[in-house]
Protein backbone atom coordinates (compact mmCIF):
# COMPACT_ATOMS: atom_id res chain seq x y z
CA UNK A 1 0.00 0.00 0.00
CA UNK A 2 2.76 2.26 0.62
CA UNK A 3 4.69 1.65 -2.54
CA UNK A 4 1.72 2.55 -4.29
CA UNK A 5 0.40 5.84 -2.63
CA UNK A 6 4.51 6.99 -3.40
CA UNK A 7 3.91 6.08 -7.03
CA UNK A 8 0.09 8.05 -6.87
CA UNK A 9 1.98 11.34 -5.23
CA UNK A 10 5.19 11.01 -7.60
CA UNK A 11 2.75 10.93 -10.77
CA UNK A 12 0.47 13.91 -9.07
CA UNK A 13 3.96 15.71 -8.40
CA UNK A 14 4.83 15.51 -12.50
CA UNK A 15 1.35 16.77 -13.91
CA UNK A 16 1.74 19.31 -11.28
CA UNK A 17 5.01 20.57 -12.69
CA UNK A 18 3.50 19.74 -16.46
CA UNK A 19 0.58 21.93 -15.80
CA UNK A 20 3.17 24.92 -14.21
CA UNK A 21 4.98 24.54 -17.61
CA UNK A 22 2.24 24.85 -19.43
CA UNK A 23 0.38 27.52 -17.62
CA UNK A 24 4.04 30.00 -17.06
CA UNK A 25 4.47 28.96 -21.70
CA UNK A 26 0.88 30.61 -21.96
CA UNK A 27 1.31 33.32 -19.57
CA UNK A 28 5.18 34.16 -21.75
CA UNK A 29 2.99 33.94 -25.12
CA UNK A 30 0.15 36.17 -23.73
CA UNK A 31 2.66 38.52 -22.69
CA UNK A 32 4.02 38.77 -26.00
CA UNK A 33 6.67 36.22 -25.95
CA UNK A 34 7.68 33.82 -28.75
CA UNK A 35 8.60 30.43 -28.89
CA UNK A 36 11.80 29.24 -29.74
CA UNK A 37 12.54 28.20 -33.15
CA UNK A 38 14.34 24.96 -34.10
CA UNK A 39 16.37 24.35 -36.44
CA UNK A 40 17.06 21.49 -38.79
CA UNK A 41 20.53 20.04 -39.03
CA UNK A 42 21.55 17.86 -42.07
CA UNK A 43 19.59 17.91 -45.41
CA UNK A 44 20.17 20.73 -47.94
CA UNK A 45 18.57 24.15 -47.40
CA UNK A 46 16.47 25.40 -50.11
CA UNK A 47 18.06 27.81 -52.39
CA UNK A 48 17.08 31.43 -52.10
CA UNK A 49 15.88 33.68 -54.12
CA UNK A 50 18.49 36.63 -54.04
CA UNK A 51 16.73 40.22 -53.04
CA UNK A 52 16.35 42.63 -55.53
CA UNK A 53 18.21 45.52 -56.10
CA UNK A 54 15.47 48.16 -55.50
CA UNK A 55 17.81 50.88 -57.30
CA UNK A 56 17.22 49.28 -60.46
CA UNK A 57 13.88 47.83 -60.54
CA UNK A 58 11.14 49.83 -61.74
CA UNK A 59 9.37 51.86 -58.61
CA UNK A 60 6.02 50.27 -57.21
CA UNK A 61 2.64 51.89 -56.61
CA UNK A 62 2.65 54.67 -54.16
CA UNK A 63 6.56 55.06 -53.90
CA UNK A 64 8.65 58.07 -55.05
CA UNK A 65 9.45 57.69 -58.98
CA UNK A 66 12.49 56.62 -59.86
CA UNK A 67 14.27 56.30 -63.42
CA UNK A 68 16.41 53.95 -62.62
CA UNK A 69 19.74 55.94 -62.64
CA UNK A 70 21.14 56.40 -59.19
CA UNK A 71 24.36 57.59 -57.65
CA UNK A 72 25.31 59.78 -60.60
CA UNK A 73 29.73 59.23 -61.49
CA UNK A 74 29.31 63.00 -62.24
CA UNK A 75 26.46 65.87 -61.06
CA UNK A 76 26.45 69.65 -61.78
CA UNK A 77 23.82 72.47 -61.36
CA UNK A 78 23.45 75.75 -63.20
CA UNK A 79 22.54 79.06 -63.10
CA UNK A 80 18.82 79.76 -65.02
CA UNK A 81 18.12 82.89 -67.14
CA UNK A 82 16.12 85.39 -65.84
CA UNK A 83 12.84 83.99 -66.79
CA UNK A 84 13.94 80.85 -65.30
CA UNK A 85 15.10 78.69 -68.02
CA UNK A 86 17.57 76.91 -69.29
CA UNK A 87 19.37 73.57 -68.03
CA UNK A 88 19.18 73.46 -64.54
CA UNK A 89 21.29 70.51 -63.80
CA UNK A 90 22.83 67.41 -65.70
CA UNK A 91 23.88 64.29 -64.35
CA UNK A 92 26.26 61.27 -65.96
CA UNK A 93 26.10 58.16 -65.05
CA UNK A 94 28.87 55.17 -66.08
CA UNK A 95 27.58 52.07 -67.03
CA UNK A 96 28.33 48.99 -68.63
CA UNK A 97 25.22 49.08 -71.16
CA UNK A 98 26.84 46.35 -74.20
CA UNK A 99 28.47 44.00 -71.12
CA UNK A 100 31.67 44.23 -73.00
CA UNK A 101 33.67 45.14 -69.59
CA UNK A 102 33.80 48.74 -70.38
CA UNK A 103 31.74 51.89 -69.11
CA UNK A 104 29.39 53.37 -71.16
CA UNK A 105 27.65 56.45 -70.51
CA UNK A 106 24.65 58.07 -69.85
CA UNK A 107 23.68 61.00 -69.35
CA UNK A 108 20.57 62.36 -67.70
CA UNK A 109 19.26 66.72 -68.67
CA UNK A 110 17.06 68.78 -66.70
CA UNK A 111 15.60 71.26 -68.85
CA UNK A 112 13.43 74.48 -67.32
CA UNK A 113 11.10 76.88 -69.38
CA UNK A 114 10.19 79.36 -66.49
CA UNK A 115 6.70 77.43 -66.12
CA UNK A 116 5.85 74.13 -64.21
CA UNK A 117 6.82 72.47 -66.97
CA UNK A 118 10.18 70.61 -67.89
CA UNK A 119 11.73 67.71 -68.95
CA UNK A 120 14.51 65.46 -69.03
CA UNK A 121 16.71 64.02 -71.78
CA UNK A 122 18.40 61.22 -71.87
CA UNK A 123 21.62 60.67 -74.13
CA UNK A 124 23.29 57.43 -74.27
CA UNK A 125 26.69 56.71 -75.39
CA UNK A 126 28.60 53.41 -75.83
CA UNK A 127 32.72 53.17 -75.17
CA UNK A 128 34.53 51.93 -77.99
CA UNK A 129 37.92 52.67 -77.55
CA UNK A 130 37.90 55.73 -75.65
CA UNK A 131 35.76 57.32 -78.16
CA UNK A 132 32.04 57.72 -76.90
CA UNK A 133 29.08 56.66 -80.04
CA UNK A 134 25.39 57.94 -79.61
CA UNK A 135 22.79 55.37 -79.83
CA UNK A 136 20.45 57.28 -78.10
CA UNK A 137 16.84 56.84 -80.15
CA UNK A 138 14.79 59.36 -80.84
CA UNK A 139 12.81 60.79 -77.92
CA UNK A 140 14.44 59.98 -75.12
CA UNK A 141 12.54 62.68 -73.22
CA UNK A 142 10.54 62.96 -70.47
CA UNK A 143 7.31 65.43 -70.68
CA UNK A 144 6.53 66.47 -67.35
CA UNK A 145 4.59 69.26 -65.56
CA UNK A 146 2.31 70.48 -62.07
CA UNK A 147 -0.33 68.11 -62.71
CA UNK A 148 1.06 64.89 -64.53
CA UNK A 149 3.81 63.55 -66.31
CA UNK A 150 2.73 62.87 -69.96
CA UNK A 151 6.13 60.50 -70.69
CA UNK A 152 8.31 58.96 -68.28
CA UNK A 153 11.51 56.59 -68.98
CA UNK A 154 13.25 54.27 -66.78
CA UNK A 155 16.20 52.10 -67.16
CA UNK A 156 17.17 48.79 -65.96
CA UNK A 157 20.23 46.91 -65.98
CA UNK A 158 19.74 43.25 -64.23
CA UNK A 159 19.37 40.84 -65.71
CA UNK A 160 20.42 43.09 -68.81
CA UNK A 161 19.99 46.58 -70.09
CA UNK A 162 16.23 47.70 -70.77
CA UNK A 163 14.17 50.68 -70.57
CA UNK A 164 10.50 51.13 -70.52
CA UNK A 165 8.74 54.12 -71.95
CA UNK A 166 5.50 54.97 -71.08
CA UNK A 167 3.88 58.17 -73.29
CA UNK A 168 0.90 59.36 -73.87
CA UNK A 169 -0.76 61.96 -76.32
CA UNK A 170 -1.51 65.69 -74.90
CA UNK A 171 -5.22 66.38 -75.78
CA UNK A 172 -7.71 69.58 -74.53
CA UNK A 173 -6.00 70.75 -71.80
CA UNK A 174 -2.53 69.33 -70.03
CA UNK A 175 -4.84 67.11 -67.58
CA UNK A 176 -7.08 65.26 -70.05
CA UNK A 177 -6.69 61.30 -69.65
CA UNK A 178 -5.79 59.98 -72.74
CA UNK A 179 -4.58 56.18 -73.54
CA UNK A 180 -0.68 55.64 -72.74
CA UNK A 181 1.45 53.20 -74.69
CA UNK A 182 4.60 51.39 -72.91
CA UNK A 183 7.31 50.94 -75.01
CA UNK A 184 10.45 48.31 -73.91
CA UNK A 185 13.77 48.93 -75.58
CA UNK A 186 16.83 46.80 -75.37
CA UNK A 187 20.38 46.58 -76.42
CA UNK A 188 21.52 44.43 -79.59
CA UNK A 189 23.80 44.85 -82.53
CA UNK A 190 25.04 47.89 -81.37
CA UNK A 191 21.46 49.94 -81.15
CA UNK A 192 18.88 50.44 -78.59
CA UNK A 193 15.90 48.68 -80.33
CA UNK A 194 11.85 48.81 -79.10
CA UNK A 195 10.90 44.98 -78.47
CA UNK A 196 7.34 45.59 -77.26
CA UNK A 197 5.04 48.05 -77.39
CA UNK A 198 1.41 48.03 -76.22
CA UNK A 199 -1.33 50.30 -75.09
CA UNK A 200 -2.18 50.14 -71.20
CA UNK A 201 -5.25 52.59 -70.73
CA UNK A 202 -6.31 55.91 -69.96
CA UNK A 203 -4.43 58.00 -67.50
CA UNK A 204 -3.64 61.60 -66.65
CA UNK A 205 -0.33 61.14 -64.64
CA UNK A 206 1.40 58.36 -66.70
CA UNK A 207 3.83 57.46 -63.32
CA UNK A 208 1.25 55.65 -62.18
CA UNK A 209 1.49 52.77 -64.90
CA UNK A 210 4.96 51.65 -63.55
Amino acid sequence: MKITNERGNIALNILLIIMLVIIAVLIYILAGGQLPKFTKTGGVNSPVAPTPDTTQMFSQSGGSFSDGLVNPDFSEQYQLDEFGAGISERDIFDRDIDGDGYRDRITRTRNENGTAHFYYEYKIELNKNGDFIDITPDGFRTTEGAECALTKLQFGFQPEFRVIKISRDWQDSWDTPTMATRTIYTFENHKIIPIESKPLKSVCNVVDLF
